[in-house]
């Protein structure tokens, strides 16, 4: 991969117990690391990390937040201390601000289970530093797109611009369980995010509330969609997706991902 012209990346990082469980999406985490293996560094927009304003976290070495509960004891003892990138943070931040938003620095957050369960599971040497961008409470998905606009550039210096959230992720509507069948509307929105995502369709995806089936359903909260909103925005104006992994699990949960690229 030539890793001064790096596409962005959106990928669905599913419930912690990814790390623990045998199913195709946590192979493909490990398989992706291995083609993104030459980076300089990865920029994760994790679900997990909501704010009022765009902020970056600069550290030296991240610690590593277990903010889920009720899963098993195990995945508390897990520990990815991940290098981070100070002066990447600085440099993002910079874009950010240039380009009318109000960007801020966090000195002491280290990585949300969104960002460091597929990068441990991507980069198990911790040989790659990571870094988070967050989203905004507001979900805003115009201004989600705009802000992946302002850190364009960081995909030319090396940079994985990683989206993680969920391309179907039902959660407060449905509930999620092992041998759970997937109901017909999650397979109506999946095949809707993946024409649109195929054909380029920047505003079908960025109005999917309005024109897409059943919005409702496959992202009650859009906090797991966001995060690719800004990965189709940092991709440059002409990109298309491409699926790079498709599978379901628990049921309704989509664990669909896609590299946008400028073909």
């Amino acid at each position: 991969m030539d890793k001064e012209s790096l596409p962005t990346v959106f990928i669905s990082h599913g419930p912690p117990t990814l790390l623990l469980e045998n199913i195709p999406a946590r192979e493909f985490l490990k398989d992706l690391g291995k083609t993104y293996r030459n980076i300089n560094a990865v920029l994760c927009i994790s679900a997990h990390w909501m704010t009022s304003k765009p902020t970056v976290n600069a550290i030296q070495e991240n610690a590593t937040i277990h903010d889920f509960y009720g899963f098993p004891p195990e995945l508390y003892q897990v520990e990815y201390p991940a290098l981070g990138s100070p002066e990447l943070a600085q440099r993002t931040a910079d874009l950010i601000n240039n380009n009318g938003f109000a960007c801020e620095i966090d000195y002491t957050r280290g990585l949300d289970h969104g960002a460091w369960v597929p990068a441990m599971l991507m980069f198990p040497n911790l040989d790659v530093p990571v870094l988070q961008l967050s989203i905004q409470q507001h979900m805003d998905p115009e201004a989600h797109n705009e802000l992946g606009k302002a850190i364009e550039s960081l995909r030319h210096e090396g940079v994985l611009i990683l989206g993680s959230g969920g391309a179907v992720h039902p959660l407060g509507y449905v509930p999620l369980r092992p041998g759970a069948k997937t109901d017909q509307w999650a397979y109506d929105f999946d095949s809707w995010l993946t024409k649109s995502v195929t054909q380029g369709d920047y505003s079908a995806l960025i109005n999917y509330s309005k024109v897409a089936p059943y919005p409702e359903r496959a992202h009650p909260y859009p906090d797991h969609y966001m995060p690719l909103i800004t990965t189709l925005g940092a991709a440059g104006e002409w990109a298309k997706g491409e699926v790079i992994h498709h599978s379901w699990f628990w049921g309704d949960m989509g664990m669909g991902a896609y590299e946008f690229k400028i073909k």
